[in-house]
């Protein structure tokens, strides 16, 4: 399949999205202004990229690769104002780009990445900003960082002069995803531990808690998400 080849109502798509997040928000008695969306659009061309910032997406997510740096351009060109945000596995000889041509970095998951992007925020006369990626369940396999090394992490981002912690970011592990009950005891104790644990160790007011994609983010809203990373549920089909 090209990447022409794929035709989606990304608009429709967007507005569809919307709808949801703003249902869920009342659901949990909460202010839909309160809640971003994040559009991933790794392994998204170019065309649907634009019917989505067309339709109103602010904010774009994608990971730091080849594939990022020959849309970039095009994505700058199209619309100068949209976000760029890093929400995949970021390897360390992708952080220099990702300072210089992302706005945040949700997946900072090791003191060496942080250190890194404090390094090249420095060279820019910037402060940084950047979410854990945390993973408060007791899977065998985490996908981030469990409590204390996420408060370690806090520490060390409080001594850097380049780098600000805004928030924190969370994937729900796949063997959750199966089971609605134990998906919403997962956000929901994600919740709790930001609100309590992480979010007083922040400076910012408007800490984000970045969890929910396209499978679950109404759950991951009804249950306190600030920001959601909706790929598929926006621009269909991923191009393999």
């Amino acid at each position: 399949m090209s990447y022409n080849s794929l035709e989606v109502d990304v608009a429709t798509n967007y507005n569809n999205v919307l709808q949801r997040v703003e249902n869920s928000a009342k659901l949990s008695s909460r202010d839909v202004l309160d809640i971003t969306v994040v559009g991933v659009s790794k392994r998204i061309e170019l065309s649907r990229i634009k019917s989505a910032i067309d339709a109103g997406l602010k904010i774009v997510g994608e990971v730091a690769g080849t594939e990022l740096k020959k849309k970039l351009p095009d994505i700058r060109n199209y619309s100068s104002s949209t976000k760029i945000q890093i929400v995949g596995h970021l390897q360390s000889n992708k952080v220099k780009y990702s300072v210089e041509n992302c706005q945040l970095i949700q997946s900072i998951q090791s003191e060496k990445i942080l250190l890194l992007v404090n390094k090249f925020a420095q060279k820019q006369a910037v402060v940084y900003p950047v979410f854990l990626q945390v993973d408060f369940s007791n899977v065998l396999n985490p996908k981030g960082l469990n409590l204390e090394k996420a408060l370690k992490m806090l520490e060390l981002s409080e001594s850097l002069a380049n780098v600000e912690a805004k928030g924190i970011m969370t994937i729900a592990p796949l063997e959750l995803e199966k089971d609605e009950h134990n998906l919403r005891k997962f956000f929901a104790k994600t919740h709790k531990i930001f609100q309590e644990n992480i979010r007083p160790k922040i400076p910012d007011t408007n800490a984000q808690l970045s969890m929910g994609m396209s499978n679950d983010f109404e759950i991951a809203i009804q249950e306190g998400s600030t920001m959601v990373r909706v790929g598929t549920a926006i621009f269909g089909p991923r191009i393999s």
